[in-house]
């Protein structure tokens, strides 16, 4: 009997992902930041930049509304891929894009980055949460010059809760309550585990006294995108639980 006991909890164990404490920033190795830079003839028109993430060693997903202006103007507007760690940026080529989704996905060659992993399963309520991007106050506050939006530093990390399902414009989203800001569009949403759970995409608007949500592209859209895509991608559907959690189960 006790050596059915001890393997049932051995099988238990094993279906269960134990959050650590370096789970967030091991996935923000593979967190970027996007650029777009307009130039007419030798002369630099206009500059934006967003978030993405490594579903690949060298393949990129961020939010459409980052690159669009890539897809229009392809002659003249450059996609740069901004890694979190080494000295340089990378050229990045536009794969597909969909719009409705406010999905794209962009291949890039230079270096090869750690692919993050897909959570299947459904966030609990009040489920801790954490988003990994750049977001463009901080750039604001911190630049010197503009070559600093371009140097490879660490994602900033923010978190909160989630607050449920929602459809934005037909598309499934998650609504939760990290800060983000303009910047942060196409990064990860993150369980404690560092799964991505969706691409953040966007804020609501806060009027005076009212509490700002964000709005995050769920796995669900994530993984059609991708399939349509023909892009392979890790996922898991294991539940993510503390250390605690799980030896409180197993008692």
């Amino acid at each position: 009997m006790l050596i059915r006991l001890f393997a049932l909890l051995t099988l238990l164990a094993a279906m269960i992902a134990p959050a650590r404490a370096d789970d967030i920033s091991a996935s923000g190795r593979g967190v970027v930041r996007i650029v777009t830079i307009a130039v007419v003839g030798d002369e630099v028109v206009g500059f934006g930049h967003g978030s993405g993430f490594a579903v690949s060693p060298n393949r990129i997903v961020t939010n459409a509304h980052v690159v669009e202006l890539a897809q229009r103007y392809p002659d003249n507007v450059v996609i740069g891929v901004v890694p979190s760690e080494g000295d340089k940026s990378f050229q990045g080529r536009l794969v597909k894009i969909d719009t409705g989704r406010d999905l794209a996905l962009i291949e890039f060659t230079g270096v090869r980055l750690p692919p993050l992993t897909l959570y299947t399963g459904a966030p609990g309520d009040g489920e801790a949460l954490f988003a990994l991007g750049y977001p463009g106050n901080v750039d604001i506050a911190t630049a010197r010059s503009a070559a600093d939006f371009i140097k490879p530093q660490s994602p900033v990390r923010s978190q909160g809760g989630f607050a449920g399902m929602r459809t934005l414009q037909g598309t499934s989203v998650l609504l939760h309550t990290a800060n983000i800001a303009r910047g942060n569009s196409g990064g990860p949403l993150l369980d404690r585990c560092g799964r991505v759970l969706g691409v953040n995409s966007a804020i609501t608007r806060a009027d005076e006294g009212d509490a700002t949500f964000a709005f995050a592209i769920s796995g669900k859209e994530l993984a059609a995108f991708l399939a349509e895509a023909k892009q392979p991608v890790g996922q898991v559907g294991v539940p993510c639980t503390s250390v605690e959690e799980q030896m409180a189960q197993e008692r």
